[in-house]
């Protein structure tokens, strides 16, 4: 007898499966798992760490019997054994290997990255006529009427509900030319009107707060680099003749 997959009222075959793989592009994320487990093989996760994630906190003494009581904890959390090590088990070893494997990469690449971890609150009224950009830019600069109140009146986006305040957002999020005038010009003086796309921008920067090297910048970089190690491993090992085929597979033998 041959297994097959129910999802909902649908059956899938191995062959179906196969094909369903690659019809909704799912075929790289497998791959990736696939070499995934591959550099994981070394990676072990002691009971102490084991303790450690379970309870949130370390564990002076680690039970005897081990096994038993993993196993009791299983049918607490309403889990299988089985489960717990192919996928929890295997999320904290994933964990662990990035951890470990991008470690003394993390300083170089905050450097070489750094303006893409800063944040920006600004200001903006998004207009579509440049006359009108003008003459709201001379107000702003020479007639000290609020900047709010503009946004409010006359801004075409969606910031008008707001009195034209935006952020805090990663300054890399903003367009190249925002950017730079944010990192060239001081806080608190209204920009003269920027082309934007189809739109006219009058901005006026509020904070940029720089990037700091926090444990929540190190993680952030260190997903970063795992996504981009993975996603260099399957491009390579999909670009190989040969290396992903689909086949018969003789059971028999």
């Amino acid at each position: 007898m041959t297994n097959c997959l129910k999802i909902g009222d649908r059956l899938l075959t191995g062959d179906d499966m196969i094909t369903a793989l690659v019809q909704y592009q799912l075929l790289n994320t497998l791959i990736g798992h696939i070499l995934l487990d591959e550099a994981i093989q070394a990676i072990a996760v002691s009971p102490a760490e084991i303790l450690q994630r379970i309870a949130g906190t370390a564990q002076p003494d680690i039970p005897e019997n081990f096994e038993a009581f993993l196993a009791q904890w299983c049918e607490q959390q309403g889990i299988t054994p089985a489960y717990f090590k192919s996928v929890m088990l295997r999320e904290w070893r994933i964990e662990k290997f990035k951890q470990h494997y991008f470690a003394d990469q993390l300083e170089s690449e905050f450097s070489r990255t750094k303006t893409t971890f800063d944040q920006v609150d600004y200001s903006v009224i998004q207009l579509d006529d440049p006359t009108l950009a003008e003459e709201i830019y001379y107000q702003l600069r020479d007639d000290g009427v609020a900047f709010a109140d503009l946004a409010s009146a006359y801004s075409v986006g969606y910031e008008r509900e707001t009195g034209g305040r935006v952020g805090p957002v990663p300054l890399a999020s903003l367009p190249v030319a925002l950017i730079t005038r944010f990192q060239s010009e001081p806080v608190g003086i209204v920009q003269p009107p920027l082309a934007v796309g189809d739109r006219i921008w009058i901005v006026r920067l509020e904070q940029l707060t720089r990037a700091r090297f926090t444990e929540a910048t190190r993680l952030d970089l260190t997903n970063r680099l795992f996504q981009h190690w993975l996603q260099s491993r399957v491009e390579a090992l999909t670009a190989l003749p040969g290396a992903i085929a689909v086949q018969p597979h003789d059971t028999s033998a």
